[in-house]
């Protein structure tokens, strides 16, 4: 890890990407496609030893990064191997274990001297369950840096992916910071319905957490020509971590309002009209986007945290959701895959009507005139 790998084309060998675009999840050659880690933008290929083993720095943050993949067998858990590695560098770290995605997962926070420079950041170590495969990561800075650097490293901890069911839940930090604390009961009340669910204890404060970190981090590309990129990937970690946290809420949502609905847009549609009626708020804090546990609790949002609700509950229910983001509108709306007629945007090959969820009695398919540009929305793209 010392020094500069010279076959560079060895990235295009050992990485593939899922285009979204605008925006890339990282694959690695030879395991499964839903094992990845979702990087903060910016990050460039410093040395590959091989297509397991890969240092990386930042070109927006003062921070490094190695991603290593241990094949079964090679230690005998996840403890052994991040214990090990840190102690091979020559370092010193705080470990700790805890259950994630059913499998006994590590992580740490490390000191010591890295590439000549005195360094601190933090560790993990989780098990791919399809092949048992223990995926490492790294991230650090030197120690005056450490600090500022903080959500950024956290935020790359978080991202890694290690089956399908991980798209969909909180990221293994979040869930090590904010462990499961017991049910809470709440009511919503949907197109004339009392609807009874729960949500945990813990979801609010994990949420909240979650958007204010990855507003850190993209504060970090206000001049950069990626912050389309991060923008993106912010939307994206936020509704990974709110979809298992709303799952009871849509599956009770789904049993009380499908009865009664033709199909999933008249569902969709129900939903629209209900946040249509929110109370508009915008967030006292420096994201300014609230987080979807405090919207069911009562909370007042805006567009862009509305457009993710929807999104986060219509896929649950299996139907093919999106959300839009504008800089020049300063604006977000919902966009959801129909054969109903209506405007839409086309991405991917797909036509998502739009869904304005601020203006009351507008339907799924319609949008403001003046709004109907293409080119002036960044679509971010879900599982």
């Amino acid at each position: 890890m010392t020094r500069l790998s010279k076959k560079v084309t060895a990235l295009m060998a050992a990485f593939y990407s899922i285009s979204m675009a605008f925006a890339t999840r990282t694959n690695f050659k030879g395991f499964s496609d839903k094992v990845c880690i979702d990087l903060p933008e910016g990050f460039k290929l410093e040395n590959s030893s091989s297509d397991t083993s890969f240092q990386l720095q930042s070109t927006i943050a003062p921070v490094h990064a190695v991603i290593q993949i241990y094949r079964e067998g090679k230690y005998k858990g996840t403890e052994d191997a991040l214990k090990t590695t840190v102690s091979k560098l020559g370092l010193q770290g705080n470990f700790d274990t805890f259950d994630w995605r059913n499998n006994k997962t590590c992580i740490s926070l490390f000191n010591g001297n890295l590439m000549g420079v005195q360094s601190s950041g933090y560790g993990a170590a989780a098990v791919i369950p399809e092949n048992k495969s223990i995926i490492l990561v790294l991230s650090w800075a030197e120690e005056k840096n450490a600090e500022a650097a903080g959500p950024y490293m956290c935020s790359l901890i978080d991202s890694i992916y290690v089956d399908i069911e991980s798209y969909f839940s909180a990221g293994l930090l979040t869930s090590y910071t904010f462990p499961k604390k017991g049910a809470k009961d709440i009511k919503l009340k949907i197109d004339g319905k009392d609807i009874s669910t729960k949500i945990d204890e813990s979801d609010r404060e994990a949420s909240e957490y979650l958007i204010d970190r990855e507003y850190q981090v993209l504060l970090m590309y206000q001049n950069s020509n990626l912050w389309k990129e991060a923008w993106q990937r912010y939307y994206r970690l936020i509704f990974r971590d709110s979809s298992e946290r709303l799952l009871q809420a849509g599956f009770d949502i789904t049993n009380a309002l499908a009865p009664d609905c033709k199909d999933t847009t008249e569902l969709a549609q129900k939903l629209l009209t209900w946040t249509q009626g929110f109370k508009y708020e915008r967030e006292k804090t420096s994201s300014d986007f609230a987080s979807l546990p405090s919207i069911l609790l009562g909370s007042g949002s805006d567009c862009d945290s509305r457009s993710m609700l929807i999104a986060v509950l219509l896929q649950g229910m299996k139907a093919d959701s999106i959300i839009f983001v504008s800089a020049e509108h300063s604006h977000a709306i919902a966009g959801l895959v129909s054969d109903h007629p209506g405007f839409g945007f086309n991405v991917n090959g797909k036509l998502y009507l739009t869904g304005e969820t601020t203006a009351k009695d507008v339907t799924w398919g319609k949008i403001d005139s003046k709004q109907s540009d293409s080119s002036k929305w960044i679509p971010v793209t879900l599982p």
